[in-house]
């Protein structure tokens, strides 16, 4: 075939492929194994039942053991670490340059430790398993699966990014007609991101079970009433 035949029929082609759309096989929804290190930013934007919204842009990194979230505004994040079967918390206070620790010990206390495969993947996967695989196929080049179904009065909507396994939409419809909905809006190979997380290497950290010896430090005083009196654990976004 000369070139000049050959070149008039890849656009052809291309009509094909877009017309009969993508059959590559669909990944499978594998929240068993370790998914690949990446690094992302999501939108969560709440409707309240009475009108106004507000929206959060957070961003998200993954690797084997670390994971990571940061809300750029708000100055804050969380850093989760896990080593064997043992699982740490930092909440970060980057304008202070200060953090607070939670160990293993703690978070069981606080009823406050996650699966780990909850955190890196950003989905339930017991919710993931009682609700319905509405459709699948490829967009934008990736694979996606989504998922709908109503639990205990919440209507859940999510589509997941099976190759990354990143969600790119929850939507949660609670009782109350409010709607929250996260978004996926960026994503990268980890390391890649034009982003990177704030280094508290230096910073100032105390342990969650001595806070008690701290209650007249301004710091200390100052997060427990943004807490509301609270153990002050809670995520970036």
């Amino acid at each position: 075939m000369n070139s000049s035949i050959r070149n008039a029929l890849v656009p052809l082609l291309m009509l094909v492929l877009v017309a009969c759309g993508d059959r590559r096989p669909v990944p499978q929804l594998d929240l068993v194994q370790s998914p690949p290190p990446v690094a992302a930013e999501f939108r969560t934007t709440v409707e309240p039942a009475q009108g106004g919204n507000s929206s959060t842009e957070w961003r998200f990194w993954r690797s084997h053991d670390r994971i990571e979230r940061e809300n750029p505004a708000a100055q804050s994040g969380d850093l989760w670490v896990r080593d064997g079967k043992m699982l740490f918390h930092t909440r970060l206070y980057h304008a202070d340059r200060r953090g607070i620790e939670y160990h293993n010990d703690d978070l069981q206390i606080l009823n406050a430790a996650p699966e780990w495969i909850a955190l890196s993947t950003l989905l339930d996967p017991g919710l993931i398993g009682v609700l319905r695989e509405r459709e699948n196929g490829w967009r934008d080049g990736y694979p996606y699966r989504r998922y709908t179904g109503a639990v205990e009065d919440v209507v859940w909507d999510i589509t997941v990014r099976t190759d990354w396994m990143l969600p790119t939409r929850i939507e949660r419809r609670g009782a109350d007609r409010q709607v929250e909905t996260v978004e996926l809006l960026r994503s990268f190979e980890f390391g890649r991101s034009p982003w990177q997380p704030v280094d508290s290497a230096d910073y100032d950290m105390l342990d969650y079970a001595d806070l008690g010896d701290h209650e007249r430090d301004p710091f200390v005083m100052r997060i427990q009433a943004e807490a509301g009196g609270g153990h002050m654990h809670g995520h970036a976004h």
